[in-house]
């Protein structure tokens, strides 16, 4: 009973196939079900407003299409990864309330900032990375972002935690996101009194970074702070990758003491057991 609940498809302008083509994938991959969770990021790769991020039309269009190649092989659910909601959180509630199941609240970009990936080894923007100050410089705007995506609301679960890890340590191997772990602890606490949850992308597994997003000790940290609400998510962006690593994200929940974790329906949250 596996939901992969972190999928891309051609709607977001880094993926490769359609809605169409990645329901089938699923199916073919023996996964109970997917979520689509295209990306609505209000800031562009450079870090400014993106006017065209959400276009519904589109979208729903290319679910129905889905829905329909898929019937009766997976179950499909429709939401969307919501990036930098908290540089115009107008548009982003505005945005919140047509998506049918299911949001991912996630951070790529600061504000007026380039998108982490922008400063990896070899990336468009490497002065983002010149020196490990610059780094941390950035990882405290980071935390500080996370906490205030938490506080708007508009979302379900909080996305990759940990994502400009993923870029950061192709310059730095060490950098860690460790100093912040009392922010981190309050945060859970508060995402788990709102009802509000985490993601375990599984991403990073077959990624350099090597491990999932949040990592191990975050992720014990969550469950230590009465966090409960957790999705699974491949973040596939071909048909080639849905459903990876979910086994291995599975396999480190019940190692972590959790005894589910959730999919979404209607924006209601939903127990699997593991």
């Amino acid at each position: 009973m596996l939901y992969d609940y972190h999928v891309h498809s051609r709607y977001s302008d880094d993926a490769e196939n359609s809605m169409a083509e990645m329901a089938l994938a699923a199916a073919e991959a023996g996964l109970a079900g997917l979520c689509f969770t295209d990306h609505v990021d209000l800031d562009d790769l450079n870090g400014t407003y993106n006017p065209t991020a959400w276009r519904s039309g589109e979208y729903f269009a290319a679910f129905e299409e889905a829905r329909a190649a898929a019937e009766g092989k997976t179950e499909l659910r429709l939401g969307v990864e919501l990036g930098e909601a908290t540089h115009y959180p107008e548009v982003a509630q505005a945005i919140a309330s047509e998506i049918p199941d299911f949001i991912i609240g996630s951070v790529h970009n600061l504000t007026a900032t380039p998108d982490f990936y922008c400063g990896r080894a070899g990336g468009e923007n490497p002065e983002m990375y010149a020196g490990e100050d610059a780094c941390r410089a950035l990882l405290e705007r980071y935390v500080s972002e996370i906490e205030e995506t938490a506080a708007l609301g508009c979302f379900d679960v909080i996305g990759h935690i940990g994502y400009p890890l993923r870029y950061m340590r192709t310059v730095y191997p060490a950098m860690s996101i460790e100093p912040w772990r009392e922010r981190f602890a309050e945060l859970f606490r508060t995402l788990a009194q709102n009802g509000k949850g985490i993601e375990l992308n599984c991403s990073g597994l077959r990624q350099s970074l090597g491990e999932t997003m949040p990592a191990q000790w975050l992720l014990a940290l969550y469950k230590d702070m009465g966090g409960e609400i957790i999705t699974l998510g491949s973040d596939a962006h071909s048909t080639k990758h849905v459903g990876s690593g979910l086994s291995v994200g599975k396999n480190l929940l019940q190692g972590l003491g959790f005894k589910n974790y959730c999919v979404y329906n209607k924006r209601k949250a939903e127990f699997i057991t593991l």
